[in-house]
């Protein structure tokens, strides 16, 4: 039964025991109707005014009655009007959030907001990507909405829930379900609604892996085994794990990693990475360069050309690869 069923049903009740309650005070105790209806009244709402009627050892008995069936459905009554209220304006902060959601592009979906989501979404807005999270989970999506998160509180097996998260104006989607055949449906029902998406998927079992790949997924991190290599490179190149924390973020030394495409109208397209400048122009590196038809070119000679669609991944300080990011942009 919905909550405005509920409200109906308890005014009818309560409009039903006010006349029952009225009529049974006039044939008892010959009361004037206007009084019956008075007496019934203070007796539901328990304002205690006094007896408007001279009362009968019957009359008790249905004051007794009229109270205990009408102070019950009172309650019942306004019990699911405070209830409905609530939801409702549940409903109206929802629809805020869909709205703003809606108006994202090019940003990031995150499902679920575990201990994986919530440190995958910390990452991404440290980085300034626009993110929006997925959680079928209230008590997760209240703490998401909480920290600052977009949230779409549903399943992201759902079709209807990913078109809510703005799968179509994404740029990637990151499936970190704990339950690895919800992050197999979710690539899945993701390649199915925009193909050439990016999906990242997590597995939980190693044995997912090639499930998810098959299931479509660009790429497949298994937490476990990127755990267990971090701590054996700790242990034995503890040098190289420093590196390593300098290009993902977490080292104090400031270095940041971008992937860039070549616009078709900037000033590199057709160059070559010597001719076109762009280390001494923006100080930013190239360490490598994704051509759509070799494949990436790690650590590539400075005559290699940068044709438009091909990717360059850059390195150098935040304000190094923004300028680098102009750089290869239309109309630079």
């Amino acid at each position: 039964m919905n909550l405005l069923h509920r409200i109906r049903v308890g005014l009818l009740v309560l409009a039903v025991v006010m006349v029952v309650g009225t009529a049974g005070y006039v044939v008892i105790e010959d009361a004037p109707a206007l009084d019956a209806l008075y007496m019934v009244l203070i007796t539901i709402t328990t304002v205690g005014f006094g007896d408007v009627i001279e009362l009968s050892q019957v009359g008790r008995v249905w004051t007794i009655a009229v109270l205990v069936v009408g102070f019950g459905v009172s309650l019942y009554t306004a019990a699911a009007s405070i209830e409905y209220v609530i939801e409702l304006s549940s409903v109206r902060i929802r629809k805020r959030m869909e709205d703003r959601v809606a108006k994202l592009r090019g940003h990031t979906i995150v499902c679920g907001f575990g201990r994986v989501g919530q440190g995958t979404w910390k990452t991404l807005r440290a980085r300034g990507v626009d993110v929006a999270v997925i959680e079928s989970d209230a008590d997760r999506a209240a703490a998401a909405e909480a920290a600052g998160a977009l949230v779409i509180t549903g399943d992201a097996t759902h079709n209807s829930v990913l078109e809510l998260a703005g799968i179509h104006s994404a740029e990637a989607l990151i499936a970190c379900v704990a339950d690895d055949s919800d992050n197999l449906v979710i690539a899945l029902s993701t390649k199915a609604l925009r193909p050439g998406l990016r999906v990242v998927c997590r597995a939980s079992e190693t044995e997912s892996e090639r499930k998810l790949r098959l299931a479509g997924a660009d790429a497949v991190v298994a937490p476990q085994v990127v755990g267990a290599e971090r701590l054996a490179l700790l242990a034995l190149q503890p040098e190289l794990a420093q590196i390593f924390d300098v290009v993902v973020g977490g080292s104090p030394v400031e270095l940041h990693v971008e992937e860039l495409e070549i616009a078709p109208d900037c000033r590199v397209a057709g160059k070559s990475i010597e001719e076109s400048c762009i280390r001494e122009e923006c100080g930013a590196m190239i360490v490598a360069v994704e051509e759509a038809d070799n494949g990436l070119d790690v650590n590539p000679n400075p005559d290699t050309p940068l044709r438009v669609g091909d990717r360059v991944v850059v390195v150098g300080t935040r304000e190094r690869v923004a300028a680098a990011a102009k750089f290869v942009s239309s109309g630079s």
